[in-house]
């Protein structure tokens, strides 16, 4: 070889690209999924904080009216002076009088030691509470430092795999692009083949209005599971965006939460959390409207629609699909 000369890198065939493609964007799912279980804890530690800076409050009045009573106390106290009360009553012209102020004095004393200890509880609390808002600021802070890091995780993933695909030729973009528009279809198709109702009825209802006509099902669930099945099968087709729940674009977990949210069922928008959000059971014992879940740790969620597919939103570049639940590593499902 002549000294300089360097040999070109081979450029990757269709197949190669299309897999590591698929590895980003997995790899773009899972920081999808530890984005929206920080949303999720995100929203509860925003709960807590209202709670315990209610709390704090109240524990602030509570002192400052002690601190008050207090202060009429030691008043009261320092009125009626120093003297003995054996001596007074022998030094009293009306002992009667003097016996009724000192019941009274007493009573104001054991009232004081009482006050005294009240005020020392409060003044736990509310360092307690104080140190309560504090810790629920600093979680906080750190749960909307992991939002902006995962969703520079997604972004940087997807931009890769955008830059990958840039690597093919122009023929061989178009034979991807064919591709996924034969899968579009394939999923608009399910969609058009298995429930028989509008789906555009559900989006253009009028605003306020909450009934409308349902996509059919007539498979083997019943009740709140059909509802959740036939939503699920409404949104066919649909895009696949990350962070997204609805109504025209979802992520897996965005996806399961509105079909079961039109169930009537509030599920949090994490596939991880609605692990733990219903009754665990085997994959033996799978029925239609259960949730199943893939890898470990979990990153990826679908609803069952029996016969061993169940209804997804992929990752992205994909739209809501049926599919086997033997495609990806299976976790678990649960029961809602």
């Amino acid at each position: 070889m002549l000294p300089g000369s360097a040999t070109a890198e081979p450029r990757p065939t269709t197949a190669t690209v299309q897999r590591q493609v698929d590895g980003l964007h997995h790899q773009a799912e899972q920081a999808t999924e530890r984005y929206d279980l920080a949303r999720v804890q995100l929203a509860e530690v925003r709960l807590r904080l209202i709670q315990v800076t209610h709390r704090l409050e109240k524990a602030q009045r509570e002192v400052a009216l002690l601190r008050s009573t207090m202060g009429l106390m030691a008043a009261a106290t320092y009125k009626s002076g120093g003297v003995d009360a054996s001596m007074q009553l022998l030094l009293s012209d009306q002992p009667e009088a003097f016996l009724e102020q000192a019941t009274t004095l007493d009573q104001l004393s054991r009232n004081q030691a009482s006050s005294l200890r009240k005020i020392t509880a409060a003044r736990q609390r509310l360092a307690q509470d104080r140190l309560a808002v504090a810790q629920q600021r600093e979680q906080m802070a750190q749960l909307q430092a992991t939002l902006q890091s995962e969703q520079q995780a997604v972004e940087a993933r997807l931009r890769e795999a955008t830059a990958l695909l840039g690597r093919l030729t122009a023929a061989e973009r178009a034979r991807l692009a064919a591709a996924a528009r034969a899968a579009s279809a394939l999923a608009v198709s399910q969609r058009a083949g298995a429930p028989r109702a509008s789906r555009q009825a559900q989006r253009t209802r009028p605003a306020g209005t909450t009934t409308y006509q349902k996509p059919t099902y007539s498979g083997a669930a019943s009740g709140r599971a059909a509802i959740a099945v036939r939503t699920a099968y409404a949104q066919l087709g649909d895009p696949y965006q990350w962070g997204a729940s609805g109504p025209n674009s979802f992520d897996c977990s965005g996806l399961t939460s509105y079909a079961w949210r039109a169930a009537g069922v509030s599920l949090p928008h994490s596939s991880s959390a609605q692990y733990s959000s219903g009754r665990r059971i085997s994959r033996s014992e799978l029925r239609p409207g259960d949730l199943v879940f893939f890898y470990s740790p979990i990153s990826h969620v679908g609803i069952y629609i029996g016969s061993g597919r169940m209804i997804d939103a992929p990752y992205p570049g994909r739209n809501v699909k049926i599919t086997s639940i033997s495609e990806m590593p299976y976790s678990g499902a649960v029961r809602l």
